[in-house]
């Protein structure tokens, strides 16, 4: 059984039932799901092709509401495409989800666990979260294969002994490109790249392409951002609005965390199509402090909410126990969150840097979302992937003990 089980997992089976599943889910998109709901990246993206102006509303002026990648990708599907814009790229991101389970591989064969790679595709191809989310128009499908080519340079290049000045070209490329796509790799990508230059896998020289290539691809946003706010906006706006929205009724699960009512969540709400963003950011600010008082009793308690609901589910979720949520969403994260637990309890025994970068990992992508807000699956969603990883390895794990116990058995 097991051999059979071990001839299974071949990177040629992987390519072909990757392959399929692609076809399904454009059947299922073209299909089934048919709609789209647009949000502010779109809004953005007509304004784009209509007005050639960044802006998501046009009587404001330009925004910096969100990164400019995604905003700009739909963008080209509304030129090209027109009204079936939405559908064209949703079957896009379905065509780019194929690159997804080969990065796996890619990446986890650089560290000599081809097997896991493998696995761990498979269990991407077949999650239910990530064959929907296709269909959804969020940056998230273009973010994952971005920031796993990212990890495939950045690792081919830390275990290669040979690297050229174009290899540190590419992954400043890319690296510019996550940036522009999501800011919550900021942190990690950075550790990352002045660890290479710490570890000595860089010369200043190759440090200093990888650095300027970045600095020149990302600095036309800042620069625009200066010309546009008459200020230094690094990123995008959205800072105190997400610390906010985490008190709001429809952004927070616990009931004594509700600071702001309805009704005035409403009235804040609308003020946004009247007063720029920036002006909107010291009015979130003026609401958070006037319901918190800033007191560290009331973040520290929301900070741990928000943990739940990100490892969970979002508040909208929580009381829905619908068989397709159920199943589909609760159940199987709980066992992936057990399952990532057991793996690194596994890591810390054998490999002590394995099981520091995962944490390190885990906390950049959860630390942003305890201080704003968790009302997302998307959030999840953008690092979901590397529990799969996690996951195949303990299958592997446990997979390789019962193997040693049957040949024992056998003699």
């Amino acid at each position: 059984m097991f051999k059979k089980l071990k001839a299974l997992l071949s990177y040629r089976n992987l390519l072909i039932a990757n392959f399929f599943i692609v076809i399904f889910k454009i059947i299922y998109i073209a299909i089934i799901q048919k709609e789209f709901l647009a949000n502010e990246d779109f809004t953005i993206a007509e304004n784009i092709v209509k007005y050639h102006q960044y802006s998501e509303i046009i009587s404001l002026g330009g925004t910096a509401f969100k990164l400019p990648a995604y905003p700009f990708c739909i963008a080209f599907f509304i030129w090209i495409a027109g009204k079936k814009a939405l559908l064209t790229l949703a079957i896009f991101q379905s065509l780019l989800s194929f690159f997804t389970p080969v990065f796996l591989y890619k990446i986890l064969k650089l560290f000599k666990f081809e097997k896991t790679g493998i696995l761990a595709g498979f269990l991407f191809i077949f999650s239910p979260a990530y064959f929907l989310y296709s269909g959804s128009i969020e940056a998230t499908n273009i973010f994952i294969p971005v920031l796993l080519l990212w990890f495939y340079l950045y690792f081919k290049i830390w275990f290669s002994t040979d690297n050229k000045s174009g290899d540190f070209i590419s992954l400043g490329v890319v690296t510019s490109a996550l940036f522009l796509i999501q800011v919550v790799t900021v942190p990690l990508s950075c550790i990352m790249i002045l660890s290479m230059l710490l570890f000595k896998k860089v010369n200043f020289r190759n440090f200093s392409f990888l650095v300027f290539t970045v600095v020149i691809l990302y600095s036309p946003w800042v620069i625009r951002n200066y010309y546009v706010f008459d200020q230094l906006v690094l990123s995008k706006t959205p800072a105190w609005q997400n610390i906010y929205f985490g008190f709001t009724q429809n952004g927070q699960l616990s009931d004594d965390l509700k600071l702001i009512p309805k009704d005035r969540d409403y009235y804040i709400y609308s003020l946004r199509y009247k007063v720029s963003e920036l002006t909107m950011e010291k009015i979130y600010k003026q609401e958070v402090i006037k319901v918190t008082n800033l007191k560290p009793e009331i973040f520290i308690k929301k900070a741990a909410i928000n943990l739940l609901c990100l490892w969970y589910v979002p508040p909208k979720y929580f009381d829905n126990d619908s068989l397709s949520v159920l199943l589909g969403r609760k159940i199987y994260v709980i066992f992936l969150d057990i399952f990532t637990l057991i793996s690194l309890v596994i890591l810390y025994k054998r490999s002590k840097i394995l099981f520091c970068f995962s944490v390190l990992f885990f906390a950049n992508f959860s630390f942003p979302y305890m201080i704003g807000h968790a009302a997302n699956m998307r959030f999840k969603l953008d690092f979901e992937w590397y529990q799969l990883i996690l996951t195949a390895y303990l299958f592997l794990v446990i997979f390789q003990k019962f193997r040693k116990t049957e040949n024992l058995v056998s003699l």
